[in-house]
């Protein structure tokens, strides 16, 4: 939609597995053409986009990787990178290079996708050691032909802090609920207000999609939900021992840092 929209000459072709909603998106004007065979979507592109759960890109690699021409750059938009380099660069070579783009919110579907989605956006890309200047610097001008902001960093060091800056709360967010609805009355959440619902957004996201985003970065996620669990086992001693000065110094460091954060464009309200 956002390519549609700012580079209205570009030959647009999407494969999808459901013929009626690629209709919807041909209908919409938002592809030249729709495609149900991968093969078929890939040929002849300069670049692919997976847009998948990152558990079905090996299969997908390696249906299109035959058919690609010599031309074709490959990236996607998952948030874990770590898994998907190690999986696809040995079917793509250096034609691939991760990217996610740190936009999106708990809403899925057509209906739910904008135009402006990425303006202003963070963009990660994770190129490899052998990834040619070139191709990097053609996916840089793509992401920015968007409005996103381009960083690069190698596939673990993504992995590592987007399991800080996005997984972790996610899993905070599904957790929370869980707590509210295990110990509180099954009408309580009616009465929540604006730091309960603002702190729990995500836990509407799609399950299954965050349950593979988890278990494929699993590793980092453990390490920060340990180490969310020992920094809410101290508040809780603070708590414990009366020590309001030690309960005020946290909860002022937060702040601190939270009010440096800049003010987030209004059409990005998440991260996955």
């Amino acid at each position: 939609m956002a390519l549609r929209s700012r580079s209205p000459a570009a030959s647009i072709t999407i494969w999808g597995r459901n013929p009626e909603q690629l209709q919807e998106i041909l209908n919409s004007n938002l592809a030249d053409t729709v495609e149900t065979d991968p093969v078929t979507a890939v040929r002849d592109a300069d670049l692919v986009i997976f847009c998948t759960p990152v558990g079905s890109m090996e299969q997908l690699a390696t249906t299109i990787a035959p058919h690609l021409a010599p031309q074709t750059l490959v990236t996607d938009v998952g948030s874990v990178k770590a898994c998907v380099a190690k999986k696809l660069t040995p079917l793509l070579g250096d034609r691939f290079v991760g990217g996610h783009p740190m936009a999106g919110s708990e809403r899925s579907g057509l209906a739910a996708a904008r135009s402006d989605l990425f303006d202003g956006a963070p963009c990660i890309l994770t190129p490899s050691g052998t990834t040619l200047p070139e191709s990097l610097e053609i996916l840089t001008s793509f992401w920015h032909s968007l409005g996103a902001q381009v960083t690069t960093m190698s596939p673990l060091e993504h992995d590592r802090l987007v399991a800080r800056l996005s997984h972790l709360p996610h899993a905070l967010a599904f957790a929370l609920v869980n707590l509210i609805s295990e110990t509180l009355p099954e009408d309580a959440p009616l009465l929540a207000g604006g730091s309960f619902r603002d702190g729990t957004r995500v836990a509407a996201s799609d399950p299954a999609l965050w349950t593979g985003i988890l278990t494929e970065n699993r590793h980092e996620v453990i390490a920060a939900l340990r180490e969310m669990s020992d920094l809410l086992g101290s508040l809780a001693e603070n708590l414990e021992e009366e020590d309001n000065d030690a309960v005020l110094d946290v909860l002022t460091r937060a702040r601190e840092q939270r009010v440096r954060l800049p003010l987030p464009n209004h059409h990005l309200p998440s991260d996955d």
